[in-house]
């Protein structure tokens, strides 16, 4: 033991003498020596040994890995080394390159990051993040090889968000029964981990540990402790289970940007959030994007969309202006619980010519996980859009990703509702209207529909309106639910109009009998079939 504190405080010693410390789009390390005596220093190292902790001896030190205090980056010199000033109430957090991993705990959430707040954080509702100790002489991050092919997955859930024990049965049952074993590379949450009560941030863990791939839950509005006295306090709780609340980190070809775009606001007596970012977060994006290359494929991370009308414009704007400027993005966000896909230009601060493909992401909960409950105890909880419960699965191959959504416990050809009535008298079909509501399909997809197997291929036309079946659904569980009391399962609510649904009339009289009416939808990214039986009475 003295031998190996020996070599830590020879190493420190070298690390203070040394000047060959790099900074990334930030200040160069003797500005940081100069103007500010508050430093933290350590070394990124591959751990050889395995045990956490720099040997000298036996661990090899990594050069030009990425180190950043939430609001300056700098990445180690050729002994392995970093040196960054020591910001309050902020973590100290590695940028994962490509081709290494991190630790992570028992619960597969990867631990990259040192704590620094002196005075704590929380609220009094939940326990939050306790004072911390003060930071190690030594701030050292321990790195292991990671075969990273150009193609893989990634999980992605939004707005699991249990409410109590119940809705993490359905969580377990609707979603990560059948995810266990997934040969992803990792998964993530777009947050709304939970429904206002933090206590369940330990068994949602517990839950999705059970996957068998590192998770990374990014923090939502429903993951705030709303007794704090400021927007910091108000993550106590998220960063005890977390970490940092905002990151990046690289995976394979593709680099991927982690976002908390919650804002905490006290107004008197008033609790309330909105979409918008600190400033050292602002920051350390600017440094962050700055310095990736332009063409390099970048996913953004996010609760809360673009599109939502809540954001600060002038910092959206500011952000959009950093997008722009890389060649290669996508954003998945959350939050609406809806599934669809945008393309922004200059509306959103993005350029007409090279608009932000957006997708928002449907949530696991699906409507908070209302509904009729199925033979297994679980509500159907169609989203107000349409859209059945489920998650993304995000393909990534060399430079290009795109997202295949999966309706929890369906087939992964289950891509549409396709809407005609139960009966149809013949001389009723022409000009009856068909639709179809194909859950992950863009804006621009080509829609078409065929009566029969021989039939003429009919340009169906993209309508934004309410899901026909959905609003039969909620329809009827209203008019079940007047006659009996205490009906299993909470009650659908509202609708919102659907950005994927293609409708097109029947042309011409159909024969009395069963007809097939097949749909085909191809976009930049899939191509999709479905097929549904019209019953046509003489």
């Amino acid at each position: 033991m003295k031998t190996f504190f020996l070599l830590r405080f020879t190493f420190t010693l070298l690390l203070a003498s040394s000047l060959t410390l790099t900074a990334a789009a930030n200040h160069p390390i003797e500005e940081i020596e100069k103007n500010n005596s508050r430093t933290v220093s350590g070394v990124v190292f591959h751990d050889k040994g395995k045990t956490g902790y720099f040997d000298p001896a036996m661990d090899t030190p990594l050069e030009g890995i990425a180190v950043s205090n939430g609001r300056d980056i700098v990445v180690t010199n050729s002994n392995g080394q970093f040196m960054l000033e020591a910001l309050d109430n902020s973590f100290v957090f590695l940028i994962k390159p490509q081709q290494w991993k991190p630790p992570v705990d028992s619960l597969q959430i990867p631990r990259f990051y040192y704590k620094n707040f002196p005075q704590g954080a929380t609220g009094s509702t939940y326990q939050g993040l306790p004072p911390t100790p003060a930071l190690p002489e030594s701030l050292d991050f321990p790195l292991y090889p990671n075969d990273e092919p150009d193609e893989f997955e990634v999980i992605v859930f939004a707005d699991t968000q249990p409410r109590n024990e119940k809705e993490l049965y359905f969580l377990a049952r609707d979603a990560v029964d059948e995810l266990a074993g997934y040969d992803a590379a990792f998964g993530v949450t777009l947050g709304d981990l939970v429904f206002d009560d933090l206590n369940l941030f330990e068994p949602l863990n517990q839950i999705v540990a059970k996957i068998g791939v590192p998770w990374k839950h990014i923090i939502g509005n429903h993951d705030l402790d709303f007794s704090a006295n400021d927007n910091t306090a108000a993550r106590g709780a998220y960063f005890r289970n977390y970490g940092p609340s905002y990151y990046s980190f690289e995976y394979g070809p593709a680099h991927f940007i982690v976002m908390d775009n919650i804002r905490f606001i006290i107004d008197g007596d008033n609790r309330y959030y909105r979409p918008e970012l600190s400033e050292d977060h602002m920051i350390f994006l600017e440094n962050e994007l700055n310095r990736i290359d332009k063409d390099k494929l970048l996913i953004v991370l996010m609760h809360i969309p673009w599109d939502d009308r809540g954001w600060n414009m002038q910092q959206r704007d500011r952000l959009a202006e950093l997008l722009a400027s890389h060649t290669n993005t996508l954003s998945l966000g959350a939050h609406w619980h809806r599934h669809y896909h945008r393309f922004l230009g200059e509306d959103y601060g993005f350029s007409a010519l090279n608009p932000h493909h957006m997708v928002s992401v449907g949530a696991v909960c699906g409507a908070w996980w209302r509904g009729f409950p199925d033979e297994y105890g679980i509500p159907h909880a169609v989203m107000s859009d349409g859209t059945p419960a489920g998650y993304g699965i995000l393909k990534i191959a060399d430079n290009q990703a795109k997202l295949h959504w999966q309706s929890s416990r369906r087939s992964a050809d289950f891509q549409m509702h396709i809407h005609v009535p139960a009966k149809v008298e013949t001389q009723n079909t022409p000009g009856l209207l068909i639709s179809a509501n194909i859950f992950n399909a863009m804006p621009d997809a080509d829609v078409q529909m065929r009566i029969g197997e021989n039939g003429p291929w009919i340009t169906m036309e993209q309508v934004i309106d309410q899901d026909p079946l959905r609003k039969e659904m909620l329809e009827q569980e209203n008019a079940i639910r007047e006659q009996f009391e205490d009906f299993p399962g909470l009650e659908m609510r509202g609708a919102a109009n659907s950005y994927k649904l293609w409708q097109a009339e029947i042309p011409e009289k159909l024969e009395p009998g069963m007809h097939l009416i097949h749909i085909r939808s191809k976009d930049r990214w899939w191509e999709h079939e479905g097929k549904k039986i019209l019953w046509v009475k003489p």
